[in-house]
């Protein structure tokens, strides 16, 4: 057992500088119907939203390391079936869940104006490369919204369907 723990110990040694790479599918952590949510607003609201929100608990040494780099990489489509409006897609992070959807959104995107039966993409950029010390910590917090705005008309009515939310998080090496 010693040998073993010394010829690791020799191995880490002579790794260097090590990086540590996460790729966490976000997706995987929500219910089936947090990942389709419906909708069903009445025609001439401004402003409606419908959130969701999820902990997630890293593996531990994770709050110890620094954070070197964090990708994120998003995807939703607007599933419109009847009225018109507009609906915006926004992906959160933090820390605590209090001030979770009170800061700017870390991924936006909009459908713009959509009108009777049609599916709209709601692609933010690809890839956005994040700089934040909110991933500096063993728990973090996700939360979706959408924010759906109805013309005077009849009832909005739909689905949200989120296709995909990955983060890439590339740390040095503190984890153990």
């Amino acid at each position: 057992m010693k040998a073993l723990t010394a010829a690791l110990l020799v191995l880490l040694a002579a790794c260097g500088k090590g990086r540590v790479i996460f790729n966490i599918d976000v997706l995987s952590f929500l219910s089936a119907s947090d990942s389709l949510k419906g909708y069903n607003v009445i025609g001439g609201i401004p402003q409606t939203d419908s959130t969701v929100s999820r902990q997630f608990i890293l593996p531990p040494g994770f709050g110890k390391s620094s954070v070197d780099s964090v990708s994120a990489t998003a995807a939703a489509s607007l599933e419109n079936a009847t009225g018109s409006g507009s609906v915006q897609f926004d992906v959160f992070f933090s820390k605590a869940q209090g001030s979770l959807f009170t800061g700017t959104p870390y991924l936006t995107a909009s459908s713009g104006a959509v009108v009777g039966a049609d599916t709209v993409p709601l692609l933010p950029p690809t890839t956005v490369s994040l700089a934040d010390s909110v991933f500096n910590t063993d728990s973090l917090w996700v939360g979706i919204r959408a924010r759906l705005s109805t013309n005077v008309g009849p009832n909005m009515t739909g689905h949200l369907r989120l296709n995909q939310i990955q983060l890439r998080i590339v740390l040095q090496d503190k984890v153990f």
